[in-house]
């Protein structure tokens, strides 16, 4: 953006008019006698050289110009922005047991609704620190806190279901996002626990996790995924792949305690992907990012292009007159 310092100047371009004026029409009209037998001849003469003699005023004038130009000092500002806050940091702990294999998020099953709708809240955050931690009858981190949502995204895509685990370990999930967010100097530390079942897996109990994490400053989002009754399973066959019914309870009693330890109220039951979608939309609104936008400006000078424009627009003139028209000074 092109502004100006010293706006006041422009006012100085007032002179260029009478100046004008009266180099135009008084100092260049001027009529001299002159007796001459061949009239005809200097009036072609006079006719050829009638335009440069307006030169060096077009000249003077431009110099006039960018004078007042460098005084009135312009100057280009770049807008800058300085972001200050802390931001939150976010755990993202899901459930890949063999359950999240269950076909009732069509027409994917629950572990892939999961990460779609996962990745779609990493999108839309900024400034805030992003891990992911897996469970099935074990916890593990897949992914640290990082920036780099790329990577993050990157990670969480190879997630795929634990074919060789034997039940779902949610105290173990709790516990280690706690060990990742622990020592964590966010405004907020968080975690989003997305799974199907209960516990019945692991060294730590849900409740004992929950309480770790109270105790830790973290809040825990508790999302159950899945619709109750009967739902389609996919059973590996001679034949292919088949589908048979089974009931998978979600103990949403637990994760309603484990949400009312921590302080996030109550745990969500999302039955499809709409529904995931909106929890995690809520969530998201619930843990803003508190950032302070402080704009400031950059400025480089350019006065002095105009000052040397000036300068050799005096030279041009000084030359003219001395080669074109053999003015001596």
């Amino acid at each position: 953006m092109l502004e100006f310092v010293n706006q006041k100047w422009f006012w100085a371009l007032l002179i260029l008019i009478p100046y004008l004026l009266y180099e135009f029409f008084i100092n260049h009209k001027k009529k001299v006698r002159l007796i001459h037998s061949r009239v005809d001849l200097i009036k072609s003469i006079t006719g050829r050289s009638s335009l440069l003699q307006y030169i060096p005023i077009i000249i003077r004038t431009l110099t006039i110009i960018f004078l007042i130009i460098a005084l009135a000092r312009p100057r280009m500002a770049h807008k800058k922005q300085q972001i200050t806050g802390k931001g939150i940091d976010i755990i993202l702990a899901i459930d890949e047991s063999g359950s999240m294999k269950t076909v009732d998020f069509k027409p994917t099953n629950r572990l892939e609704a999961a990460k779609k709708v996962a990745a779609d809240f990493i999108e839309k955050r900024r400034n805030d620190r992003i891990g992911l931690v897996v469970f099935s009858d074990n916890a593990y981190t897949q992914c640290p806190l990082t920036l780099d949502y790329n990577i993050l995204m990157s990670i969480m895509d190879k997630v795929s279901i634990d074919e060789d685990a034997s039940g779902t370990a949610i105290g173990m999930g709790i516990a280690t996002s706690v060990a990742r967010l622990k020592d964590s100097q966010a405004k907020s530390k968080v975690i989003i626990l997305i799974t199907d079942g209960r516990n019945n897996a692991g060294e730590i109990e849900p409740f004992d996790a929950a309480g770790l994490a109270s105790a830790f400053g973290v809040k825990v989002y508790p999302i159950g995924v899945g619709r109750k009754g009967l739902v389609d399973y996919p059973v590996q066959t001679a034949l292919g792949v088949r589908y048979q019914k089974v009931k998978i309870d979600i103990d949403m009693d637990s994760l309603n305690k484990i949400a009312e330890i921590t302080g996030t109220e109550h745990a969500r039951l999302a039955s499809n992907t709409e529904e995931l979608s909106i929890i995690m939309d809520h969530i998201d609104t619930m843990e803003k990012t508190e950032l302070k936008i402080n704009d400031y400006f950059l400025y480089q000078e350019l006065f002095w292009k105009y000052i040397f424009a000036a300068f050799i627009l005096m030279l041009i003139e000084f030359i003219f007159r001395i080669v074109i028209k053999k003015e001596i000074p």
